[in-house]
Parts: structure tokens; C-alpha cells; sequence
């Protein structure tokens, strides 16, 4: 989430290359990004919306970590 959220990123691929992982697992991780709400849905062949800056993601992470 910290890499989509601080460069405002939201592809694959790029996660892809930051991570040094497959393409499939790279995609289940945006998967899992959009279920929590950071970022937007498939937007064909385009970048998915970041929806979440890096402050706010801090909130989030601060929230989870007290409910959990």
C-alpha cells in the first residue's frame, strides 16, 4: 500500500517491479488494495485510481492496528 500510495501509482506492473514479483501476484496484492479501499477498480489498460494519500494511510494503518 506504501508504494501505491507514495507514488500515486496504481498499476501492476509497478508493483510488480518494486516488489520483484510475478505479475499474478502483483495482482492479487491490487486486489487486496482495492478491497480495503486504497485504490479504485481495473481501468482497462490504464493505472487504477489511488484513492488513499500517504497520510491517510497512515490513519488507517493507526485504526487497524487498535482495532485488531
Amino acid at each position: 500500500a506504501e508504494i501505491v500510495c507514495s507514488t500515486g501509482m496504481g498499476s501492476t506492473s509497478n508493483l510488480q517491479r518494486r516488489l520483484s514479483v510475478g505479475y499474478s501476484r502483483a495482482g492479487r496484492i491490487m486486489d487486496l488494495l482495492e478491497a480495503k479501499g486504497i485504490v479504485g477498480p481495473p481501468n482497462g489498460s490504464k493505472p487504477r485510481e489511488v484513492l488513499v494519500d500517504s497520510v491517510e494511510l497512515e490513519t488507517i494503518r493507526a485504526f487497524e492496528e487498535n482495532d485488531g
